[in-house]
């Protein structure tokens, strides 16, 4: 699974905070998913993965993350709904796009090159 940063949005934040500090917050935003992914690595209960989906939605939104935040969204909403069956045959997705976004922006805050093409 392919996931893309949302350009504009990272330009946005960019505008908003100015080009260092963004690369911090890429490296924090990234530090963030490793820790959500431990914590989806076990065997979380459906409410904690509803609890990390929350967490997520917003943050990866922020960041242009999109596809992770509309994935973050949707987890929220089923384990509100009490779909627990739905949650748990989707966790692997879930983990796997945590993780895949994780490494993208690791990579994107440790090169200048990634980064000046971004915004």
């Amino acid at each position: 699974m392919v996931t893309k940063i949302n350009s504009e949005t990272l330009k946005r934040l960019a505008d908003e905070v100015g080009d260092e500090t963004v690369v911090i917050l890429l490296n924090v935003f990234s530090d963030e998913l490793d820790q959500y992914l431990q914590k989806l690595s076990g065997q979380p209960s459906v409410t904690q993965i509803g609890d990390i989906s929350h967490a997520i939605k917003s943050s990866a939104a922020s960041f242009g993350a999109d596809d992770l935040a509309l994935m973050a969204q949707e987890c929220e909403y089923r384990v509100r709904q009490g779909q627990e069956t739905w949650m748990i045959d989707h966790l692997p997705q879930f983990r796997q796009m945590v993780e895949g976004m994780s490494i993208e922006y690791k990579q994107l805050a440790g090169s200048n090159e990634l980064i000046n093409r971004m915004l």
